[in-house]
């Protein structure tokens, strides 16, 4: 039978084996998760109230020779206690069953503790692994977003008409949350909307290596919101951009973007950029065409799978043959 706890710094060694596979970004991506989890494991054993686990936790299953056979990673949605995120998860060989195990232990250890929407970003190349949340642990399809490569950043630096973006500041979250949930397409809001704390600044963000930056674009008449744009970096070189934008200022985009980049270029002239494009927005088609037609490079696909309710679901389970890695980003 699988034993599952949460993780130690004596199992350090076998998380190093199992994830030997990734290549080396990934692992440090996923190191700097566990050492964060890890103390803080020891601080939140002593909280009992789910609102005040704001870091990562993380999980490991072994079998009964005590090999560790897989290990997971979630996450509190930051200004929502209830929605948490599967952040990392890898598998051992034919670990199919532990997996599923670990996922549903998570499930009802949060679940006993009123949270009551669990969701997951995964490559939509990984059917297999899609299959094991979606037959196997009672999850759903929902939408997809993808992440693209800016190959002419030049182009979006032109002279365009300068758009007047305000610094976002806390007091705009309600602006920011009434934006993403009318921008949402209508059948995707029970699963996918937001509330106003999500939008808040996060105070533990010295805990973190990211650096992020908000910006709101406002309607002079009105004071609602045209638009918002988020730029985040790890290393001042690569920086990622997510945009919030509803269809009738779609035209605002080439300006939108061009502002990111101005704001970018200001901290670094050499730097790469990522821009993220959510499906499940009305304007998401309209994006993903001006991406494509002005050769913006389709790095990645994600499926986004939810479970917002409890549900068993018996499926016939299927060994895998191959160990599974992921590393999902946040919508």
């Amino acid at each position: 039978m699988a034993k599952i706890k949460k993780i130690s710094y004596s199992d350090i060694l076998q998380i190093k084996k199992l994830i030997s596979v990734v290549c080396s970004d990934n692992v440090m991506s996923y190191r700097r998760l566990f050492f964060l989890s890890v103390p803080i494991t020891y601080i939140q054993n002593f909280i009992y109230d789910v609102r005040l686990r704001l870091l990562p936790e993380t999980y490991v299953v072994s079998d009964n020779f005590k090999n560790l056979k897989g290990v997971i990673t979630v996450k509190a949605q930051y200004g929502n206690p209830y929605k948490w995120q599967i952040k990392r998860l890898f598998f051992a060989k034919n670990a199919y069953e532990e997996g599923k195990q670990l996922i549903e232990y998570i499930i009802a250890k949060l679940g006993a503790r009123a949270v009551d929407t669990f969701y997951v970003s995964v490559d939509d190349n990984q059917q297999e692994l899609i299959d094991l949340f979606v037959k196997g642990c009672g999850f759903r399809f929902c939408s997809t977003e993808s992440l693209w490569a800016v190959s002419n950043i030049n182009f979006l630096s032109d002279n365009v008409q300068e758009l007047q973006f305000k610094l976002f500041k806390n007091s705009d979250n309600q602006k920011a949350a009434d934006l993403f949930n009318d921008s949402l397409i209508t059948h995707y809001k029970y699963s996918l909307s937001k509330e106003k704390n999500e939008f808040n600044e996060n105070l533990i963000q010295g805990f973190y290596s990211e650096t992020n930056f908000k910006y709101i674009l406002e309607n002079p008449d009105s004071k609602n919101l045209k638009a918002l744009i988020e730029i985040k970096t790890l290393d001042n070189k690569n920086y990622f951009l997510d945009t919030i934008i509803p269809p009738q200022y779609i035209d605002l985009l080439p300006q939108i973007l061009s502002f990111a980049v101005k704001k970018i270029s200001k901290r670094n002239k050499n730097f790469k950029l990522y821009i993220k494009n959510r499906k499940y927005l009305q304007a998401g088609e309209y994006i993903e065409d001006f991406f494509r037609n002005n050769r913006f490079e389709l790095l990645q696909n994600n499926a986004i799978l939810v479970r917002d309710f409890f549900k068993c679901i018996k499926e016939e389970n299927n060994s895998f043959n191959q160990a599974i890695v992921f590393s999902g980003f946040e919508i």
